[in-house]
């Protein structure tokens, strides 16, 4: 029974990266997300009162997770411009998010299972891939050259699109690094070029920056071992940055004057900006104003789905969207919500950094997958800082997954310590 309900959430969150219901539209009645989730909680609870076992594994995930859960009820009450204490779309993704990952945390009793619910992520980013390529080769984009991504609310427009398909790069390598066989080698080798070519390929400079970032590790990493495929990578990129088009090529010189544009503290008027001067502006007004609310609300924030007409005429910009999920998330529960976004960051880079040393010698394969969440640690970083929602249904998964990876691997540890005489 154990078994059916991790494979029920393994369903689930196929579900959640796939989104079958978008492509064909009878699975809509039958909420197939809903029922997987809810079938994998019945059968784990049951499995639990058969094996006499805790619900639920009190590791740093579940425990950040439940706080979370419980700031985030209490701003919906609380919250300075709060207007309606109904359930929303904010805490419903949010409550959801919650749940997934102590299920995670409390079913990945094993590094097996750990390593399961990695590749089932992978394996359902292989349909962003189609999709990308697809959209790619038959040009469909918008605002010159920009692949939107696919029919994903993760990835439904192009900085999405980049940002996740950053996230998951470390782990292609990863499989890449792991699997025997050329063959598979080879497939894993070709999809990691075939993401990178569609982060060129959505014009996000915000991708390029994380493409950037994770060279910078992953080239020492990897390219000890494997010089010959990190020249066939080099060489794969040239030409595939010849295949990029130009307006996108334009986007991506343009990252300097932005960085400045974004710096400088000076406003000019729209007429005298360039359109991508007027985006780092417009995010810089956004950053400076969600700030000073925050600042005027620091406890719980203004609300997790407040009523913007309350304060827009005193931060104008911080109505709507602000992308920047930190502030998003000081924004929706204050202070608070700003140190727990952090610490779910910290969780999956210490953690994994823990993995990482304790197991180097006994397990270099456990210790890759530990550096693997440190990597994804950093595009979660820098993507956050230009991503509007935090909470995000896949850091949701790693931070829970890493921190059962951490307590497996410790109990592994303890096991050998005692067979040693």
């Amino acid at each position: 029974m154990s078994l059916w309900a991790f494979r029920f959430l393994l369903w689930y969150i196929c579900i959640m990266f796939v989104q079958p219901q978008n492509r064909f539209l009878f699975l809509y009645p039958f909420r197939i997300a809903n029922l997987c989730i809810l079938t994998a909680a019945a059968l784990h609870v049951l499995s639990c009162l058969q094996e006499r076992r805790p619900l639920i594994r009190f590791g740093p995930a579940t425990i950040m997770a439940l706080l979370l859960l419980m700031s985030g009820l209490i701003s919906l009450y609380v919250g300075t411009y709060q207007t309606s204490t109904a359930w929303n779309s904010y805490i419903d993704n949010l409550a959801k998010g919650v749940v997934a990952l102590i299920l995670v945390e409390a079913m990945a009793t094993s590094v097996e299972r750990v390593w399961a619910i990695q590749a089932t992520m992978m394996i359902s980013t292989l349909w962003w891939i189609k999709a990308g390529l697809r959209l790619s080769l038959g040009g469909a984009t918008y605002a010159g050259d920009r692949v939107m991504g696919a029919a994903v609310s993760m990835v439904e427009n192009p900085n999405g699109f980049a940002y996740m398909l950053c996230v998951f790069l470390p782990v292609y390598l990863f499989f890449y690094q792991q699997v025997p066989q050329k063959y598979i080698k080879a497939f894993f080798l070709a999809i990691t070029l075939s993401a990178v070519y569609i982060v060129f390929e959505t014009g996000s400079r915000t991708g390029l920056v994380s493409l950037i970032l994770l060279g910078v590790f992953l080239i020492p990493k990897y390219g000890r071992h494997h010089i010959k495929t990190l020249a066939l990578i080099g060489v794969a990129v040239f030409f595939l940055l010849s295949a990029v088009g130009e307006l996108n090529i334009q986007r991506f010189r343009s990252i300097p004057d932005s960085i400045r544009s974004f710096l400088s503290g000076e406003i000019k008027e729209s007429s005298q900006l360039s359109q991508d001067e007027e985006s780092a502006q417009a995010r810089r007004l956004k950053n400076r104003d969600t700030w000073a609310l925050i600042k005027d609300h620091p406890l719980f924030g203004v609300g997790v789905s407040a009523d913007e007409s309350k304060y827009a005429d005193r931060y104008p910009h911080a109505a709507g969207q602000v992308h920047n999920e930190l502030l998003m998330a000081g924004r929706q529960m204050g202070i608070i919500g700003m140190g727990l976004y952090v610490a779910m960051l910290l969780i999956i880079f210490t953690r994994g950094r823990d993995v990482q040393r304790m197991s180097v010698e006994w397990w270099p394969a456990l210790s890759d997958l530990g550096w693997t969440y440190k990597m994804q640690t950093l595009v979660f970083v820098v993507g956050g800082a230009f991503s509007p929602l935090p909470w995000i249904p896949p850091q949701m998964l790693i931070v829970g997954s890493v921190s059962a990876l951490w307590l497996n691997a410790r109990q592994f540890e303890d096991e050998m310590a005692k067979r040693i005489p």
